[in-house]
């Protein structure tokens, strides 16, 4: 997830143009391209924000994505922000997202991450596992209890592959793999008929590639714990024909995993594609390009056979003023005074 880190589509699927755009600063102008959507359709994630975003901002970048085909939201869980005290909970801001969501025909992702203080290693770092993994099961437990009527996706934390979002480790793969079979048969014994993720995995080099990351987990015995896997295939600065950091190519190797190990039936959800729009960085896009490299994804996955839902992070840039950081241009539909981007142009309804 960067920054600190459903509606059905069925049948076939919808096509998008992506309208004819110029900018000084492109060398490459946009085309005018069809693009489809995955057959499970696409949607949004937002991430940390969510967390600390008033609730009218919140609703103004949802009514955005209702502007758009999208039939998904990725909510963030964060659990050491809702359980701050062993038994204590504060559910505002997600209800607020979950129910909004739901309002607006959105079918909903829950991806749950971050270890309270009082669950963790004293000193460890908030995206650190938990200590006990029957801690992240308890909280499932109620977490599930509480939104099961509007909520049947869950996503078992976010991009353990890479230090930042697991604790600085050596054992990450054995301490993910302890947690997700813990929280599959928590959230399976409340709701059975769920759909549980493995967490999304981020691009990365190796040791941390993802095929590396999940051939271990398959050799730690992770294979009959999650009902689909999650990938996030960013491509940027160069696209897909370039997918110069294997954003593409490792979704295909960790597929080739799955099927050797006897999970062909099972789908990969990407629960993040999109690029920054910061000009003063050396991964920064255009308008036009970072609209052209989210449908370019939404294509490819398209043509594949194994692809789940696709989501765009993000729907706004959180300093759109600031073109030095690219952690803050991440938003497709908005800047962060509330105009609109090419993205959302391309996908409007």
């Amino acid at each position: 997830m960067r920054s600190g880190v459903n509606r059905f589509v069925g049948g076939i699927a919808a096509v998008l143009l992506l309208f004819a755009a110029t900018s000084v600063t492109d060398t490459r102008t946009a085309q005018a391209q069809p693009a489809t959507t995955p057959r499970d359709g696409y949607g949004f994630a937002v991430g940390a924000p969510m967390t600390w975003m008033s609730p009218m901002d919140a609703d103004r970048e949802l009514d955005a994505v209702a502007r758009t085909g999208a039939t998904w939201l990725r909510v963030f869980v964060d659990w050491s922000r809702i359980e701050p005290m062993p038994g204590a909970y504060d559910w505002g801001y997600l209800d607020h997202w979950i129910d909004g969501a739901v309002s607006r025909g959105l079918q909903v992702l829950a991806m749950v991450s971050y270890t309270p203080e009082w669950g963790r290693t004293p000193g460890s770092y908030f995206s650190a596992p938990p200590v006990d993994p029957a801690l992240l099961a308890s909280f499932l437990t109620t977490l599930v209890k509480r939104y099961g009527d509007r909520v049947s996706s869950w996503e078992v934390w976010n991009e353990p592959n890479v230090p930042l979002f697991f604790g600085y480790l050596d054992d990450r793969a054995a301490r993910y793999t302890a947690l997700l079979k813990a929280a599959y048969p928590a959230i399976k014994a409340v709701q059975p008929h769920s759909t549980v993720l493995a967490a999304g995995m981020s691009r990365a080099f190796a040791p941390d590639a993802p095929p590396t990351f999940v051939e271990a987990m398959y050799a730690l015995g992770a294979g009959g714990f999650f009902d689909a896997m999650a990938m996030h295939p960013y491509v940027y600065p160069a696209g897909l024909g370039i997918d110069d950091h294997n954003g593409w190519s490792d979704v295909e190797r960790v597929r080739q995993l799955m099927v050797d190990n006897g999970d062909g039936g099972k789908k990969i959800w990407m629960t993040e594609i999109g690029a920054p729009t910061a000009a003063a960085t050396p991964g920064g896009v255009t308008q036009q390009e970072q609209a052209r490299q989210i449908t370019d994804v939404l294509a490819k996955a398209a043509r594949t056979v194994y692809s789940g839902p696709v989501f765009i992070y993000s729907i706004r840039d959180i300093d759109t003023a600031d073109q030095t950081d690219d952690q803050d241009n991440f938003g497709a539909l908005l800047t962060s005074d509330w105009r609109p981007k090419v993205t959302a142009e391309v996908l409007a309804r």
